[in-house]
């Protein structure tokens, strides 16, 4: 095997290893710098995340910055995030999120990041539950502008998916299973395909992969099995059957079991968060938990924004609170618990390849949202055009993607006064 490849496989360890020990190596490329404040930590995730409409958006934000910008993560680790947060259920966008956080100052990082990340649509949401019924609130979720940021959507994700497929994508069995992956992610619906796509290519990286004999060794220690029985606990409330009567107190800690079986992203969370918000007793409507998806793309954040607008609608701002926190707390625990773990495998070479192969599947999954919001558009010359408007900025001046939906916004509103539809 030639030298060149051995150290393509070396570089992703090394660049693991120097950012496990907080210092940046040549093959990482990493900005030699200051660890980041949690003060900077927080203002900039809690501005990224309150302009990034959908967690595909923040996912690309976030690498834009940390990875192109400053440089303190490589394409490699950066996509071990990514590929990690797709494995964990809860939302995409705020896993990573928590995962910079924590590769940047730990612990206390995770938390500040995951609260930065959930805070400007947990405001949004919360503010559209208090004034609902408003007339202006309604207006906000006019089909043709979401479609026409949807478009903008669509354009970010694909950059972000060339990006990633040069970078990720290069041996023959990686382009394979980036093919395959398209192909069942296109064709097959449902959680365990999407499961089972993920497990299957982190398991034909690790037969195929040209290492042997070494062994791997997992060790829990007294706290990890208390989380783990907790996670367990919460699951088997959530799917054991309640009594109507009790569905209303038991409404947060479902929820929270609900949270860590929710694989995918909040279109395959809708059944469950019907189910458990319209049992007898909470007093929400088919209408209202519709509304609430409705206005679910006008705000920042992932399609799982919902959540505090439910939450409101049962309790006020304390539900809002409750369900924000019930819902995204245990996944953000639980994806730095995998997170902890999988420091101890990163020089472990089965683990790598196995890890090199999963990455390349991944990057399906962009190109995969981009089909799906292509199909759900109208196909006319008004979204053609926002479509390389979008890209000619992003792509070519770079512009940040809040500028492209302003303006935007100010076109389609410019345009339906003139009497333009």
């Amino acid at each position: 095997m030639s030298e060149a490849s051995t150290q393509g496989r070396q570089a992703p360890r090394a660049a693991h290893a120097a950012m496990a020990a907080g210092q940046p190596s040549s093959a990482a490329s990493a900005r030699s710098a200051e660890p980041e404040s949690l003060w900077t930590l927080f203002r900039v995730v809690f501005a990224l995340s309150a302009l990034s409409w959908g967690g595909l958006a923040l996912m690309a934000q976030l690498e834009l910055h940390y990875v192109e910008r400053e440089r303190r993560f490589t394409q490699a680790v950066y996509s071990d995030f990514v590929a990690l947060s797709w494995m964990v259920p809860g939302a995409v966008g705020c896993n990573v999120a928590v995962q910079v956080g924590y590769a940047l100052r730990g612990r206390i990082g995770a938390w500040i990041a995951g609260i930065a990340a959930v805070l400007p649509f947990f405001c949004t949401m919360t503010a559209f539950a208090t004034f609902y019924e408003a007339p202006f609130i309604r207006s906000l979720a006019a089909p043709g502008l979401i479609d026409h940021f949807a478009i903008v959507l669509a354009v970010l994700i694909g950059i972000t998916w060339y990006r990633q497929t040069r970078v990720l994508v290069n041996a023959p069995l990686e382009w394979a299973a980036a093919a395959i992956a398209c192909l069942v992610l296109l064709t097959i619906q449902g959680t365990a395909a999407f499961v089972l796509l993920l497990a299957g290519s982190f398991a034909t990286g690790w037969i195929a992969s040209p290492a042997r004999g070494a062994r791997l060794a997992i060790s829990l220690s007294r706290a990890d099995k208390a989380i783990v029985l907790t996670f367990v606990t919460l699951v088997a409330l959530f799917a054991a059957p309640v009594p109507s009567s009790y569905a209303a107190h038991l409404i947060w800690p479902r929820l929270a079991g609900a949270g860590v079986t929710l694989f995918g992203g909040g279109f395959s969370a809708l059944p469950v968060l019907k189910t458990l918000f319209e049992a007898p007793g909470l007093g929400i409507t088919a209408r209202e938990f519709t509304l609430a998806f409705t206005l679910s793309p006008v705000s920042p954040g992932p399609l799982l924004n919902v959540v505090p607008f439910l939450g409101y609608l049962v309790q006020g701002w304390v539900g809002a609170v409750a369900a924000t926190c019930a819902l995204f707390i245990p996944s953000g625990m639980l994806i730095v618990f995998a997170r902890r773990h999988l420091r101890r495998l990163e020089t472990h070479e089965r683990f790598e390849h196995g890890m090199r192969v999963l990455r390349a599947t991944t990057t399906a999954f962009l190109l995969t949202a981009v089909v799906r919001i292509a199909e759900r558009t109208p196909h006319e010359a008004p979204y053609l055009v926002t479509a390389v408007f979008a890209l000619v900025c992003l792509a070519r001046f770079k512009l940040p993607v809040y500028a492209v939906y302003a303006v935007v916004a100010l076109v389609f509103t410019a345009a339906h006064a003139l009497g333009y539809r």
